[in-house]
């Protein structure tokens, strides 16, 4: 409405033209690589150390990635983590144990070859249930004749104890290790046993894969039991199958008059936990199966799937309901379900191993709390009471837990697990009742998660340091393009490609070196170039390069959006309390954020104010100044180690062969950051008028915006046309605004030259 006046008077009033919604949000750095855990080519940001560790878990010495995103998260808030895993799989050799009874034969175990066996190539086993020998050879040379080995969990000589569980057991002298064991077999093989062996090729060619439940199962109704719906791992890879377990609990039949759907709750449990003592990471009360309800469970919990697409080769979450649990989510049944259906149970597992029908060793399941024959009621000695308790998958049980691995075939394990199957004395002295409330405390089990595959051979031998080949850094080989290491490294960078899906303003991707993997680090390039909006810390060389193998690798390269680094430094690993050499990627990351944090973007992250390394406890080479000269007028900046003055960041170029402002890491982060802010701040003018007043919208953000970096010392001076010189009328019906900015960056003080003048006796110095 317009202001009505009516009397002669003077009117103010005040129009703010300042106002310009802000889309520039706290951005980190990326990196990408192998972690411990997590999922696999998904862009996730992490919050502080902790954050990370919960997602992707901690360090664990087989990768750089977690000390990288560790360092830096100690000087910045966040940072987006790209983990990478196999594509895939593999062919090795196993071993294969039998026990052969007089009720057929058995899988008792099952060896894989070390890092050092190689490839097993014979196997023989001799003997009985008690005792027996194994005879293994592999083509490393890597033999072993092993007498009265014992069937006996708790014996030293059982398989396990013989022959261990690490596939890195790269220093041993052992052909193989145990891959599954399954105890049981010796009892279900029947009596009369005997012990024999086998080596076949085992086949796992498939990518990597998260964890899943069997399906939960319903109560019997009408005949049949109906799959209701399966538990995901939001994590990927091996490890995800012993990271949580799943407990359903609190299960009761509807009590709503105008519903047939009953109630329960779920559970995620870290897997180490007992029964006596558990640690519930996160829990989901009053779910149901009703899809109509604000309770139901893909609701509550999501039911978002990780999908690849090919055309824009990105992985993206896709699903009806968004994830809202950090360990799970749900996919449900596409049967039609009976609405009264709870959970009651679950399928049958299947195999990680290779074997015919009826050669799988079946594990236990917890079917009751009550010592066999005792009166109802009676604990049993090794129970902590009936309200505790939970039925289903025997997580002590050894035979079972070998069936916690990634899934080599279809083939079914046992029998599946479901309440109504337990014994009639469970709830004190009767059959347990859905329908009865006093048993609500007795409606609950336990499921294991299997599935979960890194896709990659375990025994695979994973390179650090100064045995970092072309084929072998951490484990992937990234020496041409078309090796599988560099399409794995491929695509997890493709998942950083979108601006509009991701920002950060940092790249790093630890172990990939140009001298060996030229393909992934010029691919890391080219995404900073291709986006225009981040800067790549990239690393030259090998450890053991010398200064002119560094520098001729510096001259390949020519680009103001990468950096490169000299020497490799030493670092603790705080895990196992070790010294290692780590590349420069590895601790520059927080040395940038420590020096944004001090000053800013524009500032040089180097020097003895910014540019300290304080987790670095020696250099390869201690540079002298000959040195730093022949490295910095090659492009790349020295690593230096000062007496008393600690190691610290010495250069700031970017690998720019063109001696221009865009030749230094700070002027080339400055632009990066202006480049977001003001990108971001018109985005807000897009499809607004084309008139003075939108243009002074502009005018009015940017200006104090790059007087605050001037005042900070980021520029010298600058200046922003938008107006009817470069918005003429042509410009204005081509729907175009057209702007322009001019930057006078800030220099460095690099070289700071110092006249020492001696005088005689006599001078003055105001005649000076």
């Amino acid at each position: 409405m317009a202001e009505r006046i009516v009397s002669p008077g003077v009117f103010t009033q005040e129009r703010d033209q300042t106002f310009l919604a802000q889309g520039v949000a706290e951005i980190g750095a990326a990196f990408v690589g192998p972690t411990t855990k997590g999922p696999a080519f998904i862009p996730t940001t992490v919050q502080g150390i902790d954050g990370f560790v919960t997602t992707f878990g901690e360090p664990d010495g087989t990768s750089y990635m977690g000390y990288t995103v560790k360092n830096y998260l100690q000087e910045a808030g966040s940072a987006t983590v790209v983990r990478v895993l196999g594509l895939g799989g593999y062919l090795t050799t196993a071993s294969t144990i039998y026990a052969t009874g007089s009720s057929g034969s058995k899988i008792f175990a099952v060896l894989h070859p070390t890092v050092s066996g190689s490839t097993i190539t014979s196997a023989t086993a001799t003997g009985g249930a008690t005792s027996f020998n194994l005879l293994v050879s592999s083509s490393g040379n890597k033999n072993v004749s092993a007498s009265a080995l014992s069937s006996t969990e708790t014996s030293t000589s059982f398989i396990s104890s013989y022959f261990g569980t690490n596939p890195q057991n790269g220093d041993s002298t052992l052909p193989g290790y145990v891959y599954a064991v399954f105890p049981d077999a010796i009892a279900q093989a029947g009596a009369n046993v005997t012990m024999t062996a086998t080596t076949s090729t085992l086949s796992l060619l498939t990518q990597y894969d998260n964890a899943t439940t069997p399906w939960i199962r319903s109560q019997t109704i009408g005949g049949s039991k109906y799959n209701l719906f399966k538990v995901h791992t939001l994590s990927d890879g091996t490890g995800a199958n012993k990271e949580v377990k799943i407990s359903i609990t609190g299960i009761s039949p509807s009590i709503d008059p105008d519903s047939d759907f009953g109630s329960f709750s779920l559970l995620v449990r870290d897997f180490n936990d007992t029964d006596k003592s558990p640690n519930v990471l996160e829990s989901f009360n009053n779910l149901n199966l009703d899809p109509t309800s604000p309770n139901y469970i893909a609701r509550v919990i999501g039911n978002s799937v990780p999908t690849y697409n090919s055309t824009t080769l990105e992985t993206n979450y896709e699903g009806d309901f968004v994830n809202n649990s950090k360990y799970i989510r749900i996919e449900m049944s596409a049967d039609v379900i009976p609405d009264n259906a709870v959970p009651y149970g679950f399928a049958q597992l299947n195999s990680t191993v290779s074997g015919s029908s009826g050669e799988f060793a079946t594990g236990s399941f917890v079917n009751s709390r009550w010592t066999s024959g005792s009166t109802p009621g009676y604990v049993a000695s090794n129970a902590v009471g009936p309200n505790t308790n939970y039925y289903g998958f025997d997580f002590s049980n050894t035979t079972s837990l070998s069936y916690l691995g990634p899934l080599v075939g279809n083939n079914v394990v046992g029998s599946e697990f479901n309440i109504e199957n337990l014994a009639s004395n469970e709830a004190g002295g009767s059959a347990i009742s859905l329908t009865n409330r006093d048993h609500v405390t007795y409606r609950r089990f336990s499921v294991p998660f299997q599935g979960g595959f890194d896709g990659f051979k375990p025994n695979r031998y994973i390179a650090l340091g100064g045995s970092i080949t072309a084929t072998n850094s951490q484990g992937f080989d990234l020496s041409n393009a078309a090796a599988s290491g560099s399409v794995e490294f491929k695509r997890a960078l493709n998942q950083l490609s979108n601006p509009d899906r991701v920002d950060f303003n940092l790249l790093a991707i630890p172990g990939a070196i140009y001298s060996q993997h030229s393909y992934v680090v010029q691919t890391g390039i080219d995404l900073c170039e291709s986006r225009g909006d981040c800067f790549y810390i990239a690393d030259l060389d090998t450890l053991d390069a010398t200064l002119s193998s560094v520098t001729t690798q510096a001259e390949l390269l020519d680009t103001n959006y990468a950096a490169a680094y000299y020497p490799w430094v030493r670092v603790l690993d705080d895990i196992t309390g070790k010294f290692i050499w780590a590349p420069p990627s590895v601790v520059l990351p927080e040395v940038y954020a420590y020096s944004d944090q001090q000053g800013a973007e524009w500032f040089a992250p180097a020097g003895l104010n910014r540019g300290g390394i304080p987790g670095a406890v020696g250099v390869k080479t201690r540079l002298n100044q000959a040195q730093r000269d022949e490295l910095y007028e090659s492009k790349v900046n020295p690593i230096a180690q000062f007496p008393g003055q600690g190691i610290c960041v010495w250069g700031q170029k970017t690998l720019q062969r063109r001696a221009s402002a865009l030749d230094r890491v700070n002027v080339r982060r400055l632009l990066i950051t202006v480049k977001k802010y003001i990108a971001s701040s018109a985005r807000y003018l897009v499809f607004e008028q084309n008139t003075e007043a939108t243009r002074t919208r502009f005018l009015n953000i940017v200006n104090p915006y790059l007087a605050g970096i001037q005042q900070r010392s980021g520029l010298t001076a600058f200046r922003v046309v938008m107006d009817e010189t470069n918005n003429t009328p042509d410009i204005i019906d081509r729907n175009i605004l057209a702007g322009a900015i001019y930057l006078q960056p800030t220099r460095t003080a690099e070289f700071i030259k110092l006249d020492f003048n001696i005088l005689p006796t006599g001078a003055t110095f105001d005649t000076i």
